[in-house]
């Protein structure tokens, strides 16, 4: 940590390989999906890894990474509010803050949740997700705050 207490542009970043990132993102949204008690649907997850940029453009070349993962839920449109009360508890439970909360009453039948780490960790995005003509799935989205795979050299910012 910088002098402050706030967080340099130098200090050492959280250590996660790839693999161990993409492990946690999928046991951490089947957890959301029990709690709405649905499973995660067969759909392929998207998972893209891509290099963190700074403040002001700057690319590093020491493998440091951003991850997003995204999977959905299948669950009918006017069960969608009532899974955000149950998410947004259990979110907040485990030392997450809302940050952006928003349900719609019909005939729209849908929700929005974010919510960011109490300290570093993931932050966590959850939608109603339209498909065949309606809000037929919540989508889970995971993105990871920069990383570094373990036994990378950090290099300078």
């Amino acid at each position: 940590m910088s002098e402050a207490g706030e967080k340099g542009k130098n200090d050492p970043l959280p250590r996660m390989s790839k693999e161990h990132a993409q492990d946690w993102a999928r046991d951490f949204t089947k957890r959301l999906a029990k709690v709405i008690g649905k499973p995660v649907n067969s759909r392929q997850p998207d998972v893209s890894f891509l290099g963190c940029t700074g403040k002001n453009g700057e690319e590093a070349t020491d493998d440091r990474y951003v991850m997003m993962y995204s999977a959905w839920v299948t669950i009918p449109p006017e069960q969608h509010n009532e899974a955000a009360k149950k998410l947004r508890k259990t979110l907040v439970d485990q030392g997450y803050t809302i940050t952006t909360e928003r349900t719609y009453k019909p005939p729209k039948q849908s929700m929005i949740l974010e919510a960011r780490p109490a300290k570093e960790g993931f932050f966590i995005g959850i939608e109603s997700a339209k498909t065949n003509g309606g809000y037929q799935e919540i989508a889970i989205g995971i993105n990871s705050p920069c990383m570094i795979p373990p036994g990378a050299t950090q290099s300078p910012q």
